[in-house]
């Protein structure tokens, strides 16, 4: 059998969140683990199917980044008996949902023990991040999923019914941005650049972080008939769809199957999630979108102007400004927030990204509250950038992270003056100061200052085949350049 397990239990040390008895998160947790009998449970290998841009299967979207400090892409993948990863462009959904792979992992979690393709979520909530499995696990809880009926269901060997209630779907890499952070794997606009920056680059660790084999990616897996046939007849399970990119929005079959769902009748019992880069969101997509039970649309942007453009290359920000203000616009049922990548290249400039935000004054942007939490603290939606490692704000040395703890220090000061007059609210909520500060217990959790040569040499690169310059958009780097 291929299993995925690190032989580890938690010890309650490392559950801190646990035992905050004010915390309404921290509550709904143990809740959520006394059903189940498990501190390690998360409920996406019994929910949820997702995909790479290239149709393999994954645990989840974040799990790929457990491989961080070994650069090993297939970190998270499922895989088949024979060892492979299930690629939906051969694999059926029913065989990859209940292979010997994920029946492990079930297992695994089941006995309070972490697979090792979820590191990165329990490394987040040690630095006191609220992770995905949190946060699935909040959201589920609080849409009435049975957790106790899950382990029920569980079979001995770790099967489950092939009822699929989210699909997490990357539907090919079209896209029309190559990010600074980002790989011909998800963006086709990158192939463009990088056999020029593969050419150029001494550092093994640049070639194997980006390194893609076209020969391998089957961009075309999303077209095969009999998947949608699989999919289609999950539809009346389904409760939640996740369409990321490459640029989800570019992709005609993901407005297809939105369209085909709506046919069907079953729109107002889902709720839609995407990360996109905004660019393409029309009139056209939001009367698609008013026919469903909610959206939650995750905005990526890392900064603001010149420094987005260099980040999310070739971004233009009059775009960015015309979709803000369509999203701010749109029904009551469709959420909007902004999504920022925080990394090396924009962390000395969170603070002033946040504050441009808030002279906005959108109406709706990032204002989607539940009852533990407004989205991004009403301000922005912040996560970390694990791989490229190089290009995580772990590279930055000593001195430098000194100056993030001290703008951090005076942004916190500047909101309880300016923004909030609820320090209840920024004192409780895992979205409010508590994120901020765990942004801090990343940066110092690790030192990878030993990674700024590669930086350099992969800054310097992309910046010959762009015509760019990096020390002029982000002159607070350019001793490291």
């Amino acid at each position: 059998m291929q299993n995925d397990t690190n032989q580890k239990g938690i010890p309650m040390k490392e559950l801190y969140w646990l035992q905050d008895e004010n915390s309404r998160m921290g509550k709904g947790q143990r809740d959520v683990f006394e059903k189940t009998g498990s501190y390690t449970f998360c409920a996406l290998p019994w929910i949820h199917v997702a995909t790479r841009p290239n149709g393999d299967a994954r645990l989840c979207c974040v799990t790929n980044a457990s491989g961080a400090h070994t650069g090993d892409h297939e970190v998270g993948l499922v895989k088949m008996e024979n060892g492979e990863p299930a690629n939906f462009g051969k694999d059926s959904l029913k065989e990859a949902f209940n292979n010997d792979y994920m029946c492990s992992v079930r297992k695994t979690m089941m006995e309070g023990k972490i697979p090792a393709s979820c590191t990165k979520c329990f490394e987040e909530e040690s630095n006191g991040v609220v992770s995905k499995r949190l946060w699935e696990l909040h959201e589920w809880n609080e849409d009435g999923l049975d957790f106790a009926q899950l382990i029920k269901d569980t079979s001995e060997d770790g099967k489950i019914p092939h009822e699929i209630q989210y699909f997490d779907l990357r539907l090919g890499h079209t896209c029309n941005l190559k990010c600074v952070m980002c790989s011909p794997h998800d963006s086709s606009r990158w192939m463009e650049d990088y056999e020029k920056i593969i050419a150029t680059s001494n550092s093994q660790t640049v070639i194997r972080q980006i390194s893609w084999d076209k020969t391998k990616f089957n961009n075309k897996w999303y077209e095969k008939p009999e998947l949608w046939e699989e999919i289609f007849e999950q539809i009346p399970h389904i409760k939640q769809l996740y369409f990321a990119g490459g640029e989800p929005l570019m992709i005609k079959e993901h407005r297809k199957f939105l369209l085909e769902i709506i046919k069907r009748g079953y729109a107002k019992n889902i709720c839609l999630r995407y990360n996109s880069n905004g660019i393409f969101v029309n009139q056209d997509m939001i009367d698609i979108w008013t026919e469903f039970k909610q959206v939650r649309f995750a905005f990526s942007l890392d900064a603001v102007d010149e420094r987005n453009y260099y980040i999310r290359y070739p971004t233009k920000w009059k775009d960015i400004e015309r979709s803000l203000d369509l999203m701010d616009n749109t029904p009551d049922h469709i959420h909007c927030h902004i999504a920022c990548a925080v990394q090396a290249f924009n962390i000395k400039h969170i603070v002033d990204f946040a504050k441009w935000k808030l002279t906005k004054g959108y109406k709706k942007i990032n204002k989607f509250k539940t009852d533990i939490y407004e989205a991004g603290g009403g301000i922005i939606n912040l996560h970390l950038l694990y791989i490229p490692t190089f290009l995580s704000a772990r590279v930055l040395p000593e001195k430098d992270k000194q100056e993030i703890r001290d703008q951090f220090a005076e942004f916190k000061q500047w909101l309880w003056d300016n923004y909030t007059q609820d320090d209840n609210f920024w004192h409780e909520n895992p979205y409010g100061w508590k994120r901020w500060e765990g942004i801090l217990r990343f940066i110092d959790a690790e030192d990878h200052s030993h990674l700024l040569p590669d930086f350099k040499e992969y800054v310097n690169n992309l910046d010959k085949v762009r015509g760019l310059n990096a020390k002029e958009v982000f002159p607070e780097l350019s001793h490291l350049l």
